[in-house]
């Protein structure tokens, strides 16, 4: 059964996020917490509710009505959560890209490379070639724009791969916006 879980944003604003019930399994100690997954996706989320302190690194999830675990790895601990990565081997056997993406949050701004049409983002995975990035409105994007990254010093130009009202995926050109001076 899902559940609306409120969290709160990095600004302060309050949020709900769709809560999916799992259990938890410290692959260590074996002890289990019955707990809430949000932003859950194929590379991993965040668990959220009591008793998660009792988790280590090694962890495993088993959803509600599923008949096996997930594999993962606890990335951080904070007050009330934990966040969740899955482990590389499983997306390794199902992936079909030339080389591994890994999972990110990156606050990211993309461009049109009139820089006249601006959106926020978050990057969601990476590799060196391309990107997936989430956020509102990215099914407006034109195909080709500039993506600047928190912590980079420079915009990379991507290419749209695919794209859906909320995602989109894109190969990223490193030197490319350099060129557009």
């Amino acid at each position: 059964m899902l559940a609306e879980q409120p969290t709160t944003d990095p600004s302060g604003e309050l949020e709900l996020e769709i809560a999916i019930p799992v259990l938890a399994l410290d692959l260590v100690s074996l002890k289990c917490v019955q707990t809430k997954a949000v932003n859950f996706s194929d590379w991993g989320c965040k668990l959220v509710g009591e008793g998660l302190s009792v988790l280590t690194k090694n962890i495993a999830l088993k959803l509600d009505d599923a008949d096996e675990f997930q594999k993962g790895k606890i990335t951080s601990h904070k007050s009330g959560y934990v966040t969740v990565v899955f482990s590389p081997e499983e997306h390794q056997a199902r992936e079909k890209r030339s080389e591994p993406r890994f999972p990110v949050t990156v606050a990211a701004k993309v461009q049109d490379l009139g820089r006249s049409f601006e959106l926020c983002c978050i990057v969601t995975d990476a590799s060196r070639s391309g990107c997936r990035i989430e956020g509102e409105g990215i099914g407006h994007l034109p195909d080709d724009l500039l993506v600047y990254m928190d912590g980079f010093d420079k915009p990379v130009r991507g290419q749209v791969a695919w794209k859906t009202d909320t995602k989109a995926g894109l190969r990223l050109t490193w030197n490319g916006a350099k060129i557009l001076g």
